[in-house]
């Protein structure tokens, strides 16, 4: 089976999903000082990458491996709602149709399409429904007692842990044919990822990636991003 992978943020759409959830939380007004709390603190992994103190891969790790915190205490029902708004109202309107067109194109052709991301995967299956996407692998999250504790089960969902996730969900579901497989993805930290499948594309690549891909002869969807904003 032919598979088409596809990252999330930057890629399918051009936000960032932290901004998703920060939107939701300030205007129901809830959870927003676990919320703040992670903001605060991992804004400043900024500066030390930009000072070459910490890699673009760590910081994104830690984003990714934290982000459960602005729902910690609830129940995976109670969150289900909230992701279902981050979906629909920031997700969907800033979907890329030109990336969607191609994820379409796919589905059509009868090849299973994967969204894949950092991003928990509760809210995944959520945005994946809401773009008609059934197969979704990202960040799982830690429950006890019926609630989330605001942990991550490792790997996180990011870089080489991308495609571990991606080994275990399929052992389970089926595997795919890697080298006439499909990944698209927007930024260099995604680089094991791409290079797993035979058909690799960058998608509105930022400069590393760009790079990369004209230096390979790989696909580039869309236009390269000199200033993007890879902070998050």
């Amino acid at each position: 089976m032919i598979a088409a992978i596809f990252d999330l943020d930057g890629t399918l759409y051009t936000g960032h999903i932290v901004r998703g959830i920060t939107q939701h939380h300030q205007h129901h007004r809830v959870q927003r000082l676990p919320l703040y709390v992670y903001l605060v603190s991992h804004t400043a992994l900024w500066p030390l990458w930009r000072l070459g103190l910490l890699s673009e891969a760590a910081a994104r790790d830690l984003w990714a491996r934290h982000l459960g915190w602005p729902v910690r205490g609830w129940t995976p029902a109670a969150a289900e709602s909230a992701f279902r708004w981050v979906a629909e109202q920031y997700i969907l309107p800033r979907v890329r149709a030109d990336v969607l067109a191609r994820l379409r194109e796919h589905q059509a052709a009868g090849q299973r399409v994967i969204l894949t991301s950092g991003t928990p995967e509760p809210l995944l299956a959520q945005i994946g429904k809401a773009i008609g996407v059934h197969e979704v692998v990202g960040t799982r999250l830690v429950e006890q007692d019926g609630r989330y504790t605001g942990a991550a089960h490792p790997p996180v969902c990011q870089g080489a842990g991308k495609v571990a996730r991606l080994g275990t969900y399929l052992r389970s579901t089926g595997a795919i044919a890697w080298e006439q497989s499909y990944a698209y993805a927007d930024s260099y930290t995604d680089l094991p990822l791409l290079e797993r499948v035979g058909h690799p594309v960058a998608v509105y690549p930022d400069v590393p990636l760009a790079a990369c891909a004209r230096g390979r002869g790989w696909e580039i969807l869309g236009e390269e991003t000199p200033t993007k904003d890879r902070r998050f």
